[in-house]
């Protein structure tokens, strides 16, 4: 069994409001769909459902958590875009006081800085200079340490 998918089935998607208004049960379909490695396209339909014009909805730190682990798992290099992509809107996401929860976003950093060096991994390892630039907003959201940072940078 994968993390991902152990992270997948340990959260209660049915429990948490979508941000098309349904219940969050339905994206289960798309998360399986990246786990796989298939369907490009399939992080970017997650958009208005977990992030809504780059306000974060309640699945976002659960998807977050999913997306960490897929990181750890080892993602296929076609989906690392996108991945990153999505993990970046998970971080700077922002919220929206009359309809989300304040701790969203910090949520999704705390999740992230838990593995922070899947983060790093994928910045020094990133196939293309879009995926390197994400990975790279991402750490500029989450590190605390700037000093660090820069040092990795350099390389």
């Amino acid at each position: 069994m994968s993390l991902a998918r152990a992270e997948l089935e340990r959260h209660d998607w049915d429990a948490l409001r979508c941000g098309c208004g349904q219940s969050a049960g339905h994206l289960l379909t798309t998360l399986e769909t990246v786990l796989a490695g298939g369907a490009s396209g399939a992080v970017r339909s997650l958009d208005d459902h977990v992030v809504v014009q780059s306000i974060l909805m309640p699945p976002a730190p659960a998807v977050c958590a999913v997306v960490m682990a897929h990181l750890a798992d080892g993602m296929a290099e076609a989906q690392e875009q996108e991945i990153l992509w999505l993990l970046l809107a998970l971080v700077a996401g922002e919220v929206d006081g009359d309809s989300v929860e304040d701790s969203l976003q910090m949520r999704c950093v705390e999740t992230v800085r838990d593995g922070l060096w899947l983060v790093y991994r994928a910045f020094l390892d990133a196939s293309g200079p879009v995926s390197k630039g994400y990975a790279d907003d991402v750490l500029d959201v989450v590190e605390w340490d700037p000093v660090r940072l820069e040092q990795y940078r350099r390389w």
